[in-house]
């Protein structure tokens, strides 16, 4: 694989910076909220974490893994995650040692910084580069990107959605120059990309598999692809009933038990897959159906919906607009296995808003198709739209997210 993607170019220097003042901004709060229960890090703290941590259904077992290495997670939907994690591990033991204190915290900042800073240098780099849209309306699509409400809050929380996105966004990077140069993946590269996505989240070794597919077409049936996507799939799905079977994961956390077909379908996509993944709810904020949010909260601005609105028909005449792009196909693709495999199969369905850094990107990307059919004057109408959603959502999450981060603790 090429790794020339850490080279920041010049006219991304603008957007780099950009990228690190706001992820700054936002992981300093997240850490100065709860540092002072790790630094001085015992058992009773961690439980006052616990009882302080509620960020919907976002997990904090990263924190718990690199603070006090174990398997942690599901090993069986997250087989290499928790292997992952033992570097960041060996180098807080360091840490802990040189300073006195847990630095897990700090460690796990730094993966997320380091993770959003290049998911949002990559989205940036396939709308400028790939689709072919200007500097300053890639840039405005991107900020609208991480408006976006989990997406935001994917990028501070302890848990492995912000790594997804990078590898998600990397093999569309990667697909999408292949497609643009007439090139193929390598099967040394398809199964790097492979390995690493869907050992950090098993369902997103499908859209390597789609990428793949779409770069190298038929090729990609050929027997050596078909049979080192089998072993290395087999592989993961052992590591990861092995590694389960030493963990005390309640039945709960099993794949089937994650299954839903009873829950309403219509109220889900507008309230929660189209909604609270874009959006916040001000009620129940930030709450956990597990712990007594509602499945579905209604906005309480009428106006919310049309932004809502405004965001699917965006979408939609983007994806229009692009339909002829092999990219845009392939983005289209990861959208519909998303669609599918939350909404149509129901797999956390309960709580499916905190999946959007697998899927919210097409937004954007689907967007910037549109902007580069448009004409003037049809630029100038689209500028100001996303311009103003992108404001809207930045105020009303920024506000919503500092009361929180900044919320006294409860002991």
């Amino acid at each position: 694989m090429n790794f020339s993607f850490f080279h920041i170019r010049r006219e991304e220097r603008a957007v780099a910076v950009v990228a690190l003042v706001v992820i700054a901004v936002f992981q300093y709060l997240m850490i100065s909220k709860f540092f002072c229960l790790f630094a001085d890090y015992t058992d009773e703290q961690w439980q006052v974490f616990m009882n302080n941590f509620h960020m919907s259904g976002f997990d904090s077992y990263t924190y718990a893994v690199v603070t006090d290495w174990h398997v942690g997670y599901n090993a069986i939907r997250h087989p290499l995650l928790p292997f992952l994690m033992m570097p960041l591990y060996a180098l807080n033991q360091l840490l802990w040692q040189l300073t006195g204190a847990n630095c897990a915290q700090l460690v796990v900042g730094v993966l997320l910084v380091f993770c959003t800073f290049y998911s949002f240098v990559l989205i940036f780099r396939i709308m400028h580069r790939l689709v072919g849209i200007g500097p300053s309306e890639a840039l405005l699509l991107t900020l609208l990107f991480f408006g976006f409400a989990y997406i935001l809050i994917a990028t501070i929380v302890p848990d492995h959605f912000c790594l997804s996105l990078l590898l998600i966004l990397l093999t569309l990077w990667r697909a999408g120059c292949k497609l643009r140069d007439g090139s193929r993946f390598s099967l040394a590269e398809a199964m790097l990309l492979f390995v690493l996505t869907a050992g950090v989240t098993l369902s997103n070794g499908v859209i390597v598999g789609l990428a793949v597919w779409f770069v190298n077409g038929r090729n990609v049936f050929h027997w050596r692809f078909v049979a080192a996507f089998a072993v290395a799939s087999a592989l993961l799905l052992a590591i990861g009933f092995a590694a389960n079977a030493f963990t005390e994961a309640p039945s709960s956390q099993q794949v089937a038990a994650w299954i839903d077909t009873t829950t309403p379908r219509w109220p889900t996509l507008v309230e929660n897959f189209f909604g609270e993944s874009l959006q916040l709810h001000r009620r129940h904020i930030l709450g956990d159906v597990l712990s007594g949010r509602p499945l579905f909260v209604a906005y309480t601005w009428k106006a919310q919906y049309a932004v809502e609105a405004a965001l699917v028909l965006l979408f939609g005449c983007g994806i229009f607009a692009g339909r002829r792009s092999p990219l845009m196909q392939l983005v289209a693709a990861t959208f519909v296995f998303a669609l599918v495999l939350h909404v149509g199969v129901g797999f956390a369905i309960n709580e499916l808003y905190i999946m959007a850094a697998h899927w919210a990107f097409a937004i954007p990307i689907a967007a910037a198709f549109l902007f580069r059919s448009a004409s003037k004057s049809q630029r100038t109408f689209l500028l100001a739209l996303v311009g103003s959603i992108t404001v809207y959502l930045w105020a009303y999450h920024g506000v919503l997210l500092y009361n929180y981060l900044t919320w006294p603790l409860r002991y």
